[in-house]
């Protein structure tokens, strides 16, 4: 044997080097995940219990009934501009409360007290946050020294109780006269600010002031010297009575109109 050989004659010969194995990167072992995409709304059959609940809308992947549709403020559920008694499901209209003295400009604009305007908006069925919200003024014969501001909702109820009149009688003709012949539409603006024309204005003798006061679906405009002499007649039928008399006992009985007068 040669010197420098030993065994199969490959000592200090070089080795080659081996291959690396490499991960299996094929699609063979790869998991596939489904693409997840929101269902569509179901198909309910005629007839069914979901179907007669009424019109139903999908928002971000919940079913949102009619019931549980967001309605403007202070009122819900009733066409007209009417809240929804829950207890007799009946329509209850909203009233005014409350008396205040607002400036007028040399402009004829006065703004609206927040809580008249909410009640205004509730009785507008075509009100939204971004239109204006539409009233009717009823100023009346050439002696009236107010004016009588109406919601949509109230002059609708008004005229449909006049329309259950005869027409040939005075009295739906009297009727039609000041609600709809001594009456005018106008609008509060989006910054809550009505704006009176100028004949309205010089017809009640206001100036920089006006006293608004509530009457239940309507509220009064009056120059405030004219309510205190207005007002005075009033306090002569009133003192009549004791000074701990409670009014509310005329609630429920029949008034003769020359009494009920003021």
């Amino acid at each position: 044997m040669p010197s420098g050989v030993h065994g199969d004659g490959l000592q200090g010969a070089t080795k080659t080097p081996k291959a690396k194995s490499r991960l299996h990167t094929g699609t063979r072992f790869r998991k596939t995940i489904p693409d997840v995409r929101a269902a569509p709304p179901p198909r309910w059959h005629k007839g069914s219990a979901r179907q007669r609940c009424g019109p139903q809308r999908w928002e971000r992947g919940r079913r949102i009934g009619r019931w549980q549709r967001p309605g403007p403020p202070f009122f819900s559920g009733q066409a007209g501009g009417e809240r929804q008694d829950r207890k007799r499901g009946g329509p209850v209209a909203r009233k005014f409360r409350g008396s205040e003295e607002v400036k007028v400009d040399s402009k004829g604009r006065m703004s609206i007290p927040a809580r008249f305007r909410r009640v205004f908006e509730a009785g507008d069925p075509d009100w939204s946050p971004a239109e204006r919200t539409h009233i009717v003024i009823v100023y009346g014969p050439a002696d009236w020294k107010r004016l009588e501001i109406y919601t949509v909702a109230a002059t609708e109820r008004i005229d449909a109780e006049i329309d259950q009149l005869p027409r040939a009688t005075f009295q739906r003709q009297w009727l039609e006269t000041l609600m709809n012949g001594h009456a005018t539409d106008a609008e509060i603006d989006t910054e809550g600010r009505l704006v009176l024309p100028q004949k309205l204005r010089d017809k009640i003798g206001l100036q920089n002031e006006a006293f608004l006061t509530s009457k239940g679906d309507y509220i009064e405009v009056w120059s405030p010297d004219n309510y205190s002499e207005a007002s005075g007649s009033l306090q002569d039928f009133m003192s009549q009575y004791p000074p701990d008399f409670d009014p509310r006992s005329f609630l429920g009985q029949p008034i003769a109109p020359e009494q009920g007068k003021v």
